[in-house]
């Protein structure tokens, strides 16, 4: 049985072929011409035959060597590949991502997801939509690597990382409050209502606001998207409270006529970037969670200025 040998065995072989002589490949390589001969020696001892024939000319390689050297060099690239793989692995810039968004930010995730992706081109994506308890449940049970969702209650079994936007409030074209630089919970009082059902955050809190404020909501549509309350909104259905990643996205179309103002006193839509607490995370997801969460930063800090 051949002993087992060493890859850098392997690379002053290599090395050897390549220069044409042991003194040419030593200094190539930054060692001692005893160090290569004494490596090429072992080599050939290992092999049980001769690599090199040593004349007054130099030094040749035997026919067996030449055989040889074709499946070295196939080793070598084998052993940079996956040296390769290997460096990017350590850097999460090789992998696949299996992520979980919540409908409402399913118009910019793939935006984030694409950037990273043009940065590491290696990296696979898989990018599915599901409701927030969905997506919670999922990453807690390791089927996704990370999902983005309405920030959950505090959960053992989740890393949580919160974001908090401003609502802004969503007019007709033809409203008569388009002319006030910001909207009130009073000036909201009797309009028609397109909220997100009774059990949503925003709902809630705006449910609160019209009680403290003795003000009546009258809600004359529900739906389960912000899309989809911009659209009722655009078609003159009545007023929305829209979160600005909505917002600002709806505002690209060319159909949109919504006027959009602050709404005061302020209600936050709270969402989160949610980890696996206890299943293990790749580097290549905890590179994708920091530049996701270096995005979302910037995101509230320009749609709060």
């Amino acid at each position: 049985m051949i002993p087992k040998m060493n890859a850098k065995q392997l690379y002053i072989f290599q090395e050897v072929i390549h220069s044409g002589s042991i003194s040419k490949a030593a200094r190539r390589l930054g060692l001692t011409q005893p160090a290569v001969s004494t490596a090429i020696a072992n080599l050939e001892s290992d092999m049980g035959f001769l690599l090199f024939k040593r004349n007054h000319y130099g030094t040749e390689m035997t026919i067996e060597a030449k055989s040889f050297s074709e499946g070295v060099e196939r080793v070598i690239k084998a052993l940079n590949n996956l040296e390769e793989l290997a460096e990017d692995l350590k850097h999460g810039r090789v992998g696949k991502l299996q992520i979980g968004c919540m409908p409402g930010l399913s118009t910019i995730t793939p935006k984030i997801a694409a950037r990273f992706m043009r940065n590491n081109p290696e990296v696979k994506l898989s990018l599915q939509t599901f409701p927030s308890k969905k997506v919670e449940e999922w990453v807690a049970a390791g089927h996704f690597d990370l999902g983005i969702v309405e920030k959950p209650q505090s959960k053992n079994e989740l890393e949580i990382f919160p974001y908090k936007f401003e609502m802004l409030c969503a007019l007709p074209e033809d409203s008569r409050l388009a002319d006030k630089e910001e909207i009130t919970i009073e000036d909201l009082d009797g309009k028609p209502m397109i909220t997100l059902g009774d059990a949503h955050q925003t709902t809630m809190q705006l449910r609160s606001l019209a009680s403290r404020h003795d003000c009546q909501l009258n809600v004359v549509a529900e739906t389960q998207l912000f899309p989809s309350a911009m659209a009722l909104v655009n078609e003159g259905v009545g007023y929305a409270l829209i979160d600005p990643v909505t917002a600002m996205e709806y505002g690209k179309r060319s159909d949109s006529q919504v006027i959009l103002r602050p709404f005061l006193p302020l209600v936050e839509f709270e969402v989160a970037i949610i980890l696996p607490k206890f299943h293990l995370v790749s580097r290549l997801c905890q590179h994708f969670q920091l530049a996701l969460r270096e995005e979302f930063d910037h995101l509230v800090q320009s749609l709060t200025n």
